[in-house]
Formats: structure tokens, C-alpha cells, sequence
């Protein structure tokens, strides 16, 4: 039986690579539409994070019951169901939180990075593109899309890139990431505009400037970018270059 072939309940929400089903008793199911992701691997992340969160460390996750079929490869995740709105949903009903979203986000990525990453998460690529090795986890993905705002406080989702290094690669792939989303609109592209200066305020210019190059390689490896995105990182690429050598 294929992905699409059964539907396990309601669906909640749909991204690029998965969508999360509703199947009762406070759960959710995120089934990936292709078998060739690291669920296996984003689900021992998951556990690892909502350990330390347990532990009164780092940020909160969804808490991992399942996977599904058990066996390799497993491509269903079974975790606790969150109520809340995303940071991009939230925004988009209430664009005067810019700045404040932007801090919290800022705030939220200084606790993942807090937490030193155990060896199994710390992998050549992120130690290449780095030029150096810290043991930060790094979420490596962590974008208004994937923080939830819940009732109890914000909540991080999706943790398949999950890895280890330094603190500022984590830090400069959010502020790249947030600055060349594809959208249309003077409204949206100002909006986006101020939300990524504001992140690079509030996280440490300095910081995301000495890894923004490296950040910018590591996201046009990416198979998963758009070429709208493609097109925005390459000219972002070119802007670093540019400032170094002037």
C-alpha cells in the first residue's frame, strides 16, 4: 500500500514533503509523501529535544509515540497533537507582532542552540560548511513555519536537518532562509524584509554575518528549494561576496 493509498484521519495541515493527519486521543500522524526522508533519524532528534525540555532545558517539541511501519523505512511519525497557529499564520492576521515574533524567534533559536548536541547528530556537512565544530544542536530549518504558538508557549516542529555545530550557522540559515522566501506583493516582500532585519538584530548581526556564505552554500545544496528561492539565495550569495572583497 502506497502513502496515499489510505487516509488515517482528518487533515490538519499540509507543508512541502508531509502532510499531519488527526487520528484521535490527542495525537497526529506525519505521513511524508516520499519514502526517502530520515524520519527514523528526525524522530531520536525529537526525543532527544523533548527530553531536555522535560529536563527544563531547551524548547518545547511535540512529544514522539510512534513510527510507522516500525520497521525500515519507517515514513509515518505518530506525535502529540499541538492547538495553536504558526508564527507565518499568526503574522499574516497580525502583521503589528512583526517585531516581536522576530525576537521571539530569535529567543527560541538561542534555546535550541543551548543544548550541546550528543555525537550521533554532529555530521560532515554541517561541520564542512562551518569550518569549524561546536556541539549546538541545530535545528537548521527554523523559520516562522515551523514554530507553533500555543497557549503554553511556542512549540518547534519538523526536526528532519537536525544537527550539531556552531550556534551562528544555525542562526545565519534562519536569517537566509527568512530573507529569500518567494512572495509577490510590495506588502508582503516589506513585511519579510523588516522581519528578517529585526531577526538579525535580535539574534547578533556579527554573528550571522561570519556565516551568512556558508549558509547560502549550504541552502543552494538544497534539492527541496524552489527556483524562485534558488534565484533570491544566489543574489544574497553574490551581495556576501561582494562586501567581503569591497
Amino acid at each position: 500500500m502506497s502513502l496515499s493509498d489510505d487516509t488515517p484521519g482528518p487533515l490538519l495541515a499540509g507543508g512541502r514533503v508531509a502532510d499531519v493527519f488527526d487520528i484521535g486521543g490527542g495525537k497526529v500522524l506525519r505521513r511524508y509523501r516520499t519514502p526517502h526522508h530520515a524520519v527514523t533519524y528526525e524522530t531520536r532528534a525529537m526525543r532527544f529535544m523533548f527530553e531536555q525540555f522535560r529536563a527544563g532545558r531547551g524548547v518545547r517539541v511535540p512529544e514522539v509515540f510512534d513510527l510507522r511501519p516500525a520497521d525500515d523505512p519507517a515514513r509515518d511519525i505518530v506525535m502529540e497533537r499541538i492547538d495553536g497557529v504558526t508564527m507565518l499564520d499568526d503574522l499574516e492576521q497580525r502583521p503589528w507582532k512583526l517585531f516581536a515574533h522576530a525576537s521571539l524567534l530569535a529567543r527560541v533559536q538561542r534555546q535550541v542552540n543551548n543544548i550541546v548536541a550528543p555525537e550521533w547528530m554532529v555530521t560532515p556537512t554541517t561541520a564542512a560548511a562551518a569550518k569549524r565544530h561546536d556541539d549546538s544542536v541545530l535545528h537548521l530549518d527554523l523559520h516562522p513555519m515551523n514554530v507553533m504558538l500555543t497557549a503554553d508557549g511556542p512549540v518547534v516542529i519538523e526536526w528532519l536537518n537536525a544537527s550539531g555545530g556552531p550556534a551562528g550557522f544555525d542562526a545565519a540559515l534562519t536569517f537566509v532562509e527568512i530573507s529569500t522566501f518567494e512572495v509577490s506583493g510590495l506588502r508582503d516582500q516589506l513585511g519579510l524584509r523588516l522581519f528578517a532585519s529585526a531577526f538579525k538584530r535580535a539574534r547578533g548581526s556579527g554573528e550571522i554575518g561570519a556565516f551568512t556564505a556558508a549558509a547560502c552554500d549550504h541552502r543552494l545544496a538544497d534539492a527541496g528549494i524552489t527556483p524562485g528561492e534558488r534565484a533570491n539565495v544566489g543574489a544574497l550569495r553574490k551581495r556576501v561576496t561582494v562586501s567581503r572583497n569591497g
